[in-house]
């Protein structure tokens, strides 16, 4: 294939012989390359660099300080409709005896709500009902680790469902260390 320059372009492009390129096939080159150009994604960020915090910003963009006085806490996102439809499904289904049934649709409705605390106590409850202790301890565990301090009464329902399946699995130690978070959440309580 011999190679041509071309004269009439100030870049001087090397094109096939035969071969012109008109001005609306460079101008569609550009583009095309402009397009994918903005259509690339950025390097990802390097997680060991620093990110500032509200302490560091100053001058002008600095909060007043009224702001930052009292830090508040994240606000819990409501629960989806469609998940709370599949967990009352999923008691229905209990209650009727398909625990099969009431299984799969807790496991739907913890993957379109997976940090609501009460579908993950719902779900132990299930496995405790189905025998599965060591399932059931775990996922009421989880939804202790959820709830945290912001819900007294479902974190006394899980520790009350971990000291039952302590107690199933023979676990004397552990069913003891249960009943001292109950003494001690009851007593908060009243």
């Amino acid at each position: 294939m011999k190679m041509l320059c071309t004269a009439r372009s100030p870049f001087r492009v090397a094109l096939p012989a035969g071969s012109a390129w008109r001005p609306a096939q460079w101008l569609g080159a550009v583009a095309l390359a402009a397009l994918l150009a903005a259509c690339a994604t950025p390097a990802p960020r390097d997680a060991s660099a620093p990110v500032p915090d509200d302490g560091d910003i100053t001058g002008e963009d600095a909060a007043p300080s009224e702001d930052r006085a009292e830090p508040r806490e994240p606000e819990r996102a409501a629960t989806p409709a469609a998940a709370l439809n599949l967990a009352q499904q999923a008691e229905s289904a209990r209650q009727a005896g398909d625990t099969a049934r009431a299984e799969q649709r807790l496991e739907r409705a913890l993957r379109i709500a997976p940090r609501d605390a009460g579908l993950w106590h719902q779900m132990a409850a299930l496995r405790m009902e189905q025998g599965r202790y060591q399932q059931a301890e775990r996922l009421a565990g989880r939804s202790l680790q959820m709830v945290g301090g912001e819900d007294r009464e479902l974190a006394l329902q899980n520790w009350r469902l971990i000291l039952k399946a302590r107690e199933a699995q023979g676990d004397a130690g552990g069913a003891d260390e249960a009943r001292e978070a109950i003494r001690r959440l009851e007593a908060d309580i009243v």
